[in-house]
């Protein structure tokens, strides 16, 4: 039965992903809220959210309240927070594959060897 540590070039792609993802939505709203002060071209709220989806929300909150920026308008907020809830579902999903089926973390050490 394969263990229950990941593999190290998981962890390090994983994290470097989330760092990367994170930061990237960060400079997405930061970009935005400049944009809005000057009124100029904007970054599409679809976009926004999607980086929530894609694993960048906890940057985009952080950005969010520092910035003061999408914190009162509900038709963003909601899907924002739905996309956050989606990632966090898919990410626990696969946590509890990796903890709970050997089979899982096989088709994983196999796939990376």
């Amino acid at each position: 039965e394969p263990s229950l540590t990941p593999p190290l070039p998981i962890v390090y792609v994983l994290g470097g992903y989330l760092v990367a993802i994170n930061a990237f939505a960060v400079g997405l709203f930061g970009y935005d809220k400049f944009q809005a002060t000057r009124r100029g071209w904007r970054i599409p709220e679809r976009s926004l959210q999607l980086t929530a989806l894609l694993g960048g929300w906890a940057g985009g909150l952080w950005a969010m309240q520092t910035w003061r920026h999408k914190t009162v308008k509900k038709a963003f907020r909601e899907p924002y927070m739905l996309a956050t809830a989606a990632n966090g579902a898919v990410m626990a999903a696969g946590a509890g594959a990796w903890c709970l089926s050997p089979r899982f973390r096989t088709a994983v050490h196999t796939f990376l060897r």
